[in-house]
Formats: C-alpha cells, structure tokens, sequence
C-alpha cells in the first residue's frame, strides 16, 4: 500500500504543477509576444517482481519546455511597435549592461536631456543590428530594431513575461542579416486558449484520480491493519 500512497503523491504534485504551467499559459493570453510553456516528465524507477514483471513508482517532474511558434501579428500603426516576421529576438538591455532577448516589441521613449532612446515598457534599451543604442527622432526611431538568434532557442532561459537570457546551451546571439522587422505591428501571444483549457480538464482529471487512489489505498491499509489484530 505504500508504493501506491507514493506514486499517487508523485501524481498530485505532477498534475499540480501541470496546472500552475496552464494557468500561466492562460493568465498570458494577451502578453505580446508571450510563448507559452509545456510541462514534461519521465518515469521513476522500476522494480522487478519477478521475470518480465515490473512495477513503476510513478513518475516526476523532468521540466518545462518553451513553445516558439510565432503569434498572429497585430497591426497597431504605432511608429515604436515592432513585430518579427520570422525567428529571431530583439536585444535589450538594462541599466547595469545585462542584455536580454524578447519576442515583444511593444516599445516607448526615454526622453534623457536632449537624447530620446527606444526602450521597453521596463525602461530596458532596444539595440540596433550593430548592439547601439537606438534614438528617437520626431517619434521615429533612427533605425530598426537588430534582430539575433541562437543555434539552440530552446536552450534559452525564461526570465519572466517575453524575455530570455543567452546560456551555454542556447549558444551566443547570432545577428540575422535578412530579418524581417515589421513597423506599426505586434505579435500576439502564442497561446492557444482552447488548447490550454483542454489540457486544464486532462489535468484536474488526473488530479481526481490520483486523490482517489490515496483514498483507496488508505481505505485498504485501515482494512490491513484490522486483519493484523
């Protein structure tokens, strides 16, 4: 009986974690340029009863992966929107001269003395193709917006919202040459409200199920114990 109060422990947290991973994907619906996420997971380990008979003792959490389909795109006719048509990332940076990447092109001015520079609603600089700063003149931006990928995108980390942080396992930032940067335009989020809500039924489901199985496994090891007397 214990083997099943772990493996449907193991399940509870599983479907738990299934759960939050869908609410998030939902609660970004309408975050531009938001890529929604994929919770997956793998066996524990096996034990053999006897020849060619094995039992399982659930499984666990093996990670989240990032889905980088492109959203709808969304004209807005804004000089300081942007939208990708293709792959690739804008390049921001912060204040301490961190750089990070972003699907969202949802941009605004910082207006600094008699400089005015692209940046993000966070007040992170938007670089150009050649990592400068990008000013603003009459309320148009000197030049596009560089676009920049990587040998691995999914080896990426998510930082939050839209934005990602190069790793070893993403490789370096890569300037796409024939990028196709689109004015006046967004990019939708990438969720797919239906989808999400089918896997949140699948989810709680399974949650069911699984809280049903330790019911019955302590409804069985109560019976147990009486015989034991």
């Amino acid at each position: 009986m214990i083997r099943g109060f772990y493996s449907a422990s193991l399940g509870l947290n599983n479907s738990q974690t299934k759960l939050d991973t869908i609410a998030n994907n939902v609660a970004n619906v309408n975050t531009t340029g938001f890529k929604s996420q994929a919770a997956s997971f793998s066996d524990t380990l096996y034990s053999n009863l006897q020849e060619n008979v094995n039992i399982g003792s659930g499984s666990r959490v093996a990670g989240n992966s990032i889905r980088f389909q492109n959203g709808a795109m969304q004209q807005t006719g804004e000089a300081l929107d942007f939208a990708i048509d293709g792959d690739g990332f804008f390049a921001v940076i912060d204040r301490n001269g961190n750089v990070f990447y972003t699907r969202s092109g949802a941009f605004s001015v910082s207006v600094e003395g008699d400089n005015n520079y692209l940046v993000t609603s966070e007040g992170f600089y938007v670089l150009g193709q050649d990592m400068n700063f990008i000013a603003v003149t009459d309320g148009e931006p000197a030049a596009m917006p560089g676009v920049f990928d990587f040998p691995n995108v999914y080896g990426l980390q998510l930082l939050g919202g839209s934005r990602f942080a190069e790793t070893p396992l993403s490789g370096q930032a890569q300037p796409v040459e024939d990028a196709r940067v689109m004015q006046g335009y967004l990019e939708g989020s990438a969720v797919d409200l239906v989808e999400e809500m089918s896997k949140m039924i699948e989810a709680q489901r399974v949650f069911q199920m699984n809280s049903k199985i330790i019911q019955v496994a302590d409804e069985m090891e109560q019976t147990a114990n009486t015989l034991r007397r």
